[in-house]
This record gives structure tokens, sequence and C-alpha cells, in this order.
């Protein structure tokens, strides 16, 4: 069962919970930059690209960049947004 949240939320839990989720979306924003270079390293090796040049480093820089803007726009959005459902008290917390 869910409960709405009340104003009795602390703000050091939203800002926990708002860096908890940034971290989290800070992670998965990296594993899939990852999983597309590899792609594209990949791809070109097939073509016989330089893989070294400035424009796939550019390319890599902004995927990175990309990620950790991300993160903060995830850290600034749940700071602002306080969450309409939140887990029972009384419900065994996720693994």
């Amino acid at each position: 069962m869910s409960h709405v949240m009340t104003s009795t939320t602390t703000s050091s839990t939203v800002r926990a919970d708002a860096r908890e989720r940034a971290l989290r979306t800070l992670w998965t924003s990296l594993g899939v930059d990852l999983a597309v270079a590899v792609g594209v390293v990949l791809s070109t090796w097939i073509v016989d690209a330089d893989l070294s040049s400035p424009a796939a480093w550019t390319g890599l820089g902004l995927l990175v960049a990309r990620s950790a803007i991300t993160s903060v726009a995830s850290y600034l959005v749940r700071m602002k947004v306080t969450p309409a459902i939140t887990a029972s008290e009384d419900a065994p917390a996720a693994a």
C-alpha cells in the first residue's frame, strides 16, 4: 500500500533522495554512453576509421557531458517536485 507524502518530509530526506536519484541517473546514463561508444567503436573498426581522431574524442566527451547534465537535471527536478506516492513504511524494502 502506498501513502501520499506529507509536509513533514524533512529537507535532508529530500536532499538525500535527490542525490540518490541523481547518482542512479548518472550511472544509468554512463552505462548507455558506454554501450553507444562500444557500438560506435565496433562499427568504425569495420570501415577502418581513425578512432583516435579529435572527432571521436569530441563525440565521447559530448556523451559524458550529456550524462552529467542529465544527472544534475534529475537532482534539480527532485528538489523541486515532491513525489506523490512513496513506499509504505511497513512494506519491506526493495533489495
